[in-house]
């Protein structure tokens, strides 16, 4: 993130190692934001629509509310990502059958093609971490808490 120069920086060093760790980390979720949303825009879906359709296993029916939570989505919001992937047949909408009132989800096999096409895309292409040496990719693996890379 480039900010102007007439900010003023902390005092303390820490804080400014802080900080500077900050904007970096907001540059690499940016660039990692932007290549979601170019695989999405590849296949034909938004980033937030993909993120539905990769929420769902192949062969689950899960309450809409369910998804919300999993997502972290306000409903209203999720209904429209739902209306639009139903409308070209990338998802079932039905009622539960333990609770009319309850909306399930379910991939249709058109849905099954795209998540799965679209998850193929994306990790068979450089990540924008991709520099990093074997040595820096682990230490930071670990640092983030997400074990070794294969």
């Amino acid at each position: 993130m480039q900010l102007p120069d007439d900010l003023p920086t902390p005092a303390d060093p820490r804080l400014r190692a802080l900080l500077d760790v900050d904007l970096a980390m907001i540059d690499i979720t940016d660039r990692l934001a932007e290549r979601w949303n170019a695989h999405a825009a590849m296949h034909g879906v938004s980033g937030a629509q993909i993120k539905v359709l990769l929420s769902l296993r192949g062969d689950d029916a899960v309450p809409m509310s369910e998804v919300a939570t999993r997502l972290d989505y306000d409903a209203s919001n999720l209904t429209t990502l739902v209306e639009r992937l139903r409308g070209r047949g990338f998802l079932e909408r039905t009622e539960d059958p333990g609770d009319r009132r309850r909306k399930t989800l379910r991939l249709t096999p058109a849905g099954l093609k795209l998540r799965d096409a679209f998850w193929t895309s994306l990790t068979n292409s450089p990540s924008p971490m991709a520099d990093l040496s074997d040595t820096d990719l682990s230490h930071l693996a670990r640092l983030l808490g997400c074990g070794q890379p294969q």
